[in-house]
């Protein structure tokens, strides 16, 4: 079937089955036929089961980030042939997001009676070439700044607390000599760079200036690309 037969014939050390909440019997039911079969062929194989909305695009992406930062130092392989469509674009966009890390497949079934509802379906081919498109993802200063906002108050922040938390994190720090000290126009020059595409080009943040009060929010738009990208470099 399209879960088990890449796996068995790949002989992978592990496999992380991605599937509905818990309360789905159906879904239940599924994933105890697999783990089963893959203990009878593939006895050797290490099975984790993840419970997720199926059908929350980034609940899905969230997911198979953490497993990809997980699991960086291994091939890591994303069957998109199961589960909704909607994990299977999650999974198509994840190895996009991560190229480096992750590589799609989709493995081909043929029935064998079109006209009756069959248990199992039979493997024609594995397709591991798939077109895939890097996409390039923010750099990690400015998902840094997302992160902050997000558990901030309300989402603002003002620019001095900002500047403080950057600094901490060695994102804004003297480029010169270890002993340099930056003066406070040269760390808000610093902040307004790093903001001015963050807000007028990816509207991931607001910025309200009054005077030495100057706050940042976190928009809607910020928000679904921190769920979507993360603050991790994988």
């Amino acid at each position: 079937m399209r879960v088990t037969e890449p796996l068995i014939q790949q002989r992978a050390d592990k496999v992380y089955l991605i599937s509905h909440n818990r309360d789905d019997k159906h879904a239940k039911e599924h994933l105890q036929k697999i783990d089963a079969e893959l203990k009878d062929k593939h006895e050797s194989i290490e099975i984790e089961c993840i419970h997720l909305n199926f059908w929350d695009l980034y609940e899905c992406i969230e997911e198979f980030r953490d497993i990809i930062l997980k699991e960086k130092e291994n091939r890591i392989y994303v069957n998109v042939s199961t589960g909704s469509k909607i994990t299977a674009i999650a999974g198509m966009l994840s190895c996009m997001l991560w190229s480096r890390a992750a590589r799609p497949y989709f493995v081909h079934v043929s029935y064998k009676n079109r006209q009756v509802i069959q248990e199992s379906e039979d493997v024609l081919r594995i397709d591991d070439e798939l077109p895939t498109y890097e996409i390039k993802r923010p750099r990690k200063e400015i998902m840094s700044v997302l992160e902050l906002l997000k558990g901030a108050t309300d989402g603002t922040m003002q620019k001095k607390n900002i500047i403080q938390e950057l600094e901490d994190r060695k994102i804004i720090e003297p480029t010169g000599k270890e002993d340099e000290k930056m003066t406070d126009p040269a760390k808000h020059s610093r902040l307004r760079t790093l903001l001015k595409p963050m807000e007028s080009e990816f509207e991931y943040v607001s910025i309200k200036s009054a005077g030495s009060r100057s706050t940042v929010s976190i928009t809607d738009q910020g928000k679904r690309a921190l769920r979507i990208f993360g603050v991790v470099d994988v």
